[in-house]
């Protein structure tokens, strides 16, 4: 493990303490639930597993949960339910970005192909609405089938605008809203509504979740751009070879002269491929469109942290036992959100 990776994993095992003992049982149940009495299928989900990384949206809806008031079993259903849907998810994005590698590991689609990843992928996501339904309650599975709808259409709002180059930060919005922060969100809200949240209290809690997870998408954004792929751990500058405008190509095409934008749609207008990436992403770096989308992430965290600071006050006031910890902890996940390199 890198140094860097080694840092990072040190900072969300501080921020999991509240609920480490309640994470290592979801990720026995995940790997339990991922069993399967075909061999070939064990195979294929025992190797998803591995493909799992910060378990950063069970961890989210755990946390969230004991901050609202709880943790009970069918909150650890709802978790463990989370990351193989975002699991599936990342099987899906591999196919569609053409990774060679994550977590290390060479891709679902790069170790067998492209035609079982699909399948691979959907077996993981139907795997999680059979957890869900243990759960016996029709507000999260609607919510997870709203989640699940948006991300598609997150998907598919990008597919529709590569080699768009005039996108705006709206339509950015609109893209990473479902695709990334939409699984956040609900990460954060079905905690939450599992601990005791109603009302205006499990709105705050849904708002930090969809906060960060546009913040942690603008970092994945940048990251793609200049990050290391040894320490990210996965393939890097597909969203380039792909012609996908993320949020530091927007911002340098809305503020760069005709004839820089020119050169830049020159670059990519026909997918610049991985050697090249660093050339443009000096450019961008040069333009300060990077410093320019990573201050957009920090703004965002800045908000969700207001949020925490407010869910923290009301549970203060009404008395709730350690209820600083998970606070303390969705505070310190926020800000790992846009200090992370990995």
């Amino acid at each position: 493990m890198a140094p860097n990776q080694k840092t990072s994993a040190t900072a969300l095992a501080s921020a999991y303490e509240p609920i480490e003992q309640e994470l290592v049982e979801t990720t026995e149940l995940l790997k339990s639930r991922l069993r399967h009495v075909d061999p070939t299928f064990d195979a294929y989900l025992e190797y998803s597993f591995k493909l799992g990384g910060k378990r950063l949206r069970p961890a989210l809806a755990l946390l969230c949960g004991k901050a609202a008031g709880r943790i009970d079993n069918r909150c650890r259903l709802v978790a463990a339910a989370l990351e193989m849907i975002h699991t599936g998810s990342l099987v899906h994005d591999d196919i569609l970005d053409g990774a060679k590698f994550r977590r290390q590991l060479r891709t679902i689609n790069a170790r067998w192909d492209s035609q079982r990843a699909v399948l691979i992928g959907d077996l993981l996501i139907t795997r999680a609405f059979e957890l869900v339904c243990e759960c016996d309650d029709s507000h999260v599975f609607r919510t997870l089938a709203s989640c699940c709808k948006r991300t598609v259409e997150g998907e598919l709002y990008q597919t529709e605008s590569v080699g768009n180059f005039s996108l705006t930060f709206d339509d950015y919005l609109k893209i990473v809203g479902g695709k990334t922060a939409s699984l956040i969100e609900c990460s954060t809200s079905l905690g939450a509504y599992l601990g005791g949240a109603r009302g205006e209290e499990l709105e705050r809690f849904a708002r930090f979740g969809r906060l960060l997870g546009i913040a942690f998408q603008i970092v994945d954004d940048s990251l793609d751009l200049i990050g290391d792929e040894q320490v990210v751990g996965k393939t890097l500058g597909t969203d380039l070879e792909n012609k996908k405008e993320t949020l530091p190509l927007i911002l340098f095409f809305q503020n760069a002269s005709e004839k820089e934008r020119e050169r830049m749609f020159r670059k990519i207008e026909s997918g610049v491929k991985a050697r090249d990436r660093a050339e443009v992403a000096a450019i961008l770096k040069e333009s300060g469109s990077i410093d320019a989308a990573l201050d957009e992430a920090n703004k965002l965290v800045d908000e969700a942290l207001d949020v925490v600071g407010e869910l923290r006050e009301k549970a203060r006031v009404e008395g709730r036992k350690n209820a600083d910890a998970p606070f303390d902890s969705l505070e310190s996940l926020a800000r790992f959100v846009v200090k992370r390199d990995v």
